[in-house]
């Protein structure tokens, strides 16, 4: 095996598993895991923000970012050209989240 085909290898065997995280996510979200409302959330808006995202999920789409610039696509359409965007959307994502956490009152 020459040099080339090995980097070539390597690189066909990372993107496979980042793909199976990927559908591990999805697999989730199609379990519907958004949670709850935290103290001062709306559940109907929090409902709302749940079943879009399950209907998305149901349908094998996945959020893309870039900026203030939010797209889906399908899973299986993915490139190795849409890791930034959905490395994006996870880190948008992540700071919704430890914001709402952080509104959340301390145990006492």
């Amino acid at each position: 095996m020459r040099m080339g085909e090995e980097s070539h290898d390597t690189h066909q065997e990372l993107w496979e598993k980042y793909m199976e995280v990927e559908h591990k996510e999805l697999e989730q979200r199609q379990n519907g895991q958004l949670g709850r409302a935290l103290p001062g959330e709306s559940q109907e808006e929090l409902g709302r923000i749940a079943e879009e995202d399950l209907r998305r999920a149901q349908e094998g789409l996945v959020e893309l970012r870039s900026g203030d610039e939010i797209w889906y696509k399908h899973i299986n359409e993915l490139t190795r050209d849409d890791r930034q965007a959905r490395i994006d959307s996870e880190n948008a994502r992540a700071a919704w989240i430890r914001e709402r956490l952080s509104r959340q009152p301390r145990p006492q």
